[in-house]
């Protein structure tokens, strides 16, 4: 069975704020996901607005803060590199001065050297040449730059020898 999106002409500007608040109670999101939400379920360009406007106000939607969590929970459960992470970031709808910000904001906290390691660690430390060419790339999947994964390779390479 279908659902239906909320009648536009007997809508009022509530039932577009409890949808997203809703939406909001199942998952954090961007403003920007809420107003892809409200449009796809027949919301006019003026009720997204006063929707996310009354969300702002009442601190249900940022975008800054929703960054911020967001980066955190994700190097937890994948480290990764600066590219991959702004990727991934802007991915989700927040706006680029916003994810270079707090992407810049992070990797001042915690260095993207120590991340690699945790990849490293994770991967295994057999020395064969064919794990370490798996862990090299992964690290470069995982959006490290090549300096980095040159600064923590060496050792493992001197290791081999």
């Amino acid at each position: 069975m279908r659902r239906q999106g909320i009648s536009t002409a007997a809508s009022s500007p509530d039932q577009w704020l409890q949808l997203a608040v809703r939406a909001l109670a199942r998952s954090d999101r961007t403003t920007a996901q809420i107003e892809r939400l409200l449009a796809a379920k027949g919301a006019s360009p003026s009720q997204i607005r006063a929707a996310v406007r009354r969300l702002a106000s009442l601190r249900y939607l940022d975008d800054v803060a929703f960054a911020a969590r967001w980066v955190d929970r994700r190097l937890a459960r994948m480290p990764m590199g600066h590219a991959r992470l702004q990727e991934e970031l802007l991915a989700t709808g927040c706006p680029e001065q916003i994810v270079q910000a707090t992407v810049r904001a992070t990797y001042r906290k915690v260095s993207e050297q120590d991340l690699a390691m945790q990849v490293v660690m994770t991967a295994g430390r057999t020395s064969s040449t064919q794990t370490l060419g798996r862990i090299a790339r992964l690290l470069s999947q995982r959006g490290f730059d090549e300096e980095t994964i040159e600064t923590v390779m060496g050792p493992l390479m001197r290791e081999e020898r």
